[in-house]
């Protein structure tokens, strides 16, 4: 079930523990997916929801118009169906308003154990064409999550041929192989299926691409050849609610509440830019989006195309927004490196972009990017200005600037949380 105005697609946040469901609701989700405490599903290793804490939470999301969504979108092997089937009941009976299903035999026989039941099928079961779609109709989903990998015209094209809901990853991380066969994880990690809820993610790691002759193929560059970018279609909601999107989804179920409340606000209020006939995205909106952990941001999927553009080779870890450049490096006065200790000194930023107190600067040389450190910004400062930080060791002109962790919006995020508590 679509928000009221149906031309805006509905906003689907995750939550992999209570302050990430309170966050999803207080940052205005129109909808929350989330997995129970110690129940299959497909981020095993997230913290969940407490199945004691799931009915308080359902009746809270409903009492703000916010829907959930139970997530058991694993391979449910024999001996565990009468598990399964209880698991469902009990989430229905918390008041869960759908399930998330992988495996089409578990679909079969939830319809089957609860009739009345809301289904959505998972992107997990790799569903990419009208084909795949009519096949969860007749089994009686309600809506689809489609494969990550699909473009926008593919994606219309489906919807003009079925009548289910739509989902649509939206925003956040991505795999670089197909929706729901990946079997690298299994192979390299034995237990550690992505289709048991167990993925070890390795695709996030180094590798080296060796010759016949021993010798590395591949520039130092390059050695994460299977990392991706995030996902991120901010500048492409208005296309996707013209295809027939009905649901956009945000991935985080991994993620902190933190980062949970600053995704799911920005889109929040892009969709709402869009609900009033605005199609360009709010500054804020991008602002935000950067500030949140990211490892780059790409619609290349959607745009149909999987080359360099989708890629992060370099790095697997948050590349936060660009914010300015370092300028120079000040020794400090009357200090005497004494065995092996590097020089300290301070270092001056220009900055393109406002930082505030405490918020974590990455300076990362361009020809060297491995030296990177960390600092905190002693001081607030407007986009234009200079600001003087201390610093270990030198570090050289030229280095990029990066904010990775923003108080700001740790803050904003504590408080709408906060709030929200004192209604459970």
């Amino acid at each position: 079930m679509t928000p009221a105005n149906r031309d805006i697609p509905e906003l689907l946040a995750p939550a992999g523990d209570r302050e990430a469901f309170l966050a999803a609701v207080a940052a205005g989700a129109d909808a929350i997916y989330c997995g129970v405490t110690g129940q299959l599903n497909a981020r095993r290793r997230a913290g969940g929801i407490a199945s004691a804490e799931l009915a308080d939470l359902c009746e809270l999301a409903h009492g703000h118009g916010v829907r959930v969504y139970v997530t058991m979108n694993v391979v449910v092997k024999q001996a565990e169906l009468v598990d399964a089937l209880a698991a469902a009941r009990f989430a229905f009976g918390a008041g869960a308003d759908a399930l998330i299903i992988q495996d089409l035999g578990f679909i079969a026989a939830v319809r089957e154990a609860c009739p009345d039941a809301e289904i959505h099928v998972s992107t997990q079961a790799n569903v990419h064409d009208a084909r795949g779609v009519r096949l969860c109709e007749k089994l009686g989903a309600a809506r689809v999550t489609l494969s990550r990998e699909l473009p926008l015209q593919e994606i219309a094209s489906i919807a003009a041929e079925t009548s289910a809901e739509l989902e649509v990853f939206s925003h956040g991380a991505i795999c670089p192989s197909y929706s729901g066969v990946c079997m690298l994880s299994s192979f390299l990690r034995q237990g550690r299926s992505p289709n048991r809820g167990l993925c070890a993610q390795p695709c996030r790691l180094p590798f080296d691409l060796v010759g016949e002759n021993g010798v590395r193929l591949q520039p130092a560059s390059r050695e994460r050849a299977l990392c991706t970018h995030d996902n991120c279609v901010i500048d492409d909601l208005a296309a996707l609610a013209a295809a027939g999107v009905a649901s956009l989804k945000l991935e985080g179920r991994m993620k902190p509440a933190a980062y949970v409340w600053a995704v799911t606000s920005a889109y929040r209020a892009a969709l709402d830019a869009l609900a009033r006939g605005e199609r360009d995205v709010p500054p804020a909106v991008r602002r935000t989006l950067k500030r949140s952990f990211n490892r780059g941001l790409t619609d290349a999927y959607l745009q149909g195309t999987s080359a360099n553009e989708l890629m992060s080779y370099e790095r697997s870890g948050n590349r936060g927004e660009l914010v300015g450049e370092l300028v120079s490096f000040e020794p400090e006065p009357g200090f005497v490196p004494r065995d092996g200790q590097q020089i300290r000194g301070t270092v001056t930023l220009a900055l393109a972009a406002s930082v505030g107190a405490g918020d974590s600067l990455e300076l990362r040389p361009v020809d060297d990017p491995e030296r990177f450190m960390v600092v905190l910004a002693p001081a607030p400062c407007e986009a234009g200005g200079m600001l003087r930080c201390r610093v270990p060791r030198p570090m050289s002109a030229g280095c990029e600037v990066r904010l990775t962790r923003s108080v700001a919006l740790l803050d904003a995020a504590a408080r709408a949380v906060s709030e929200l508590e004192r209604e459970l």
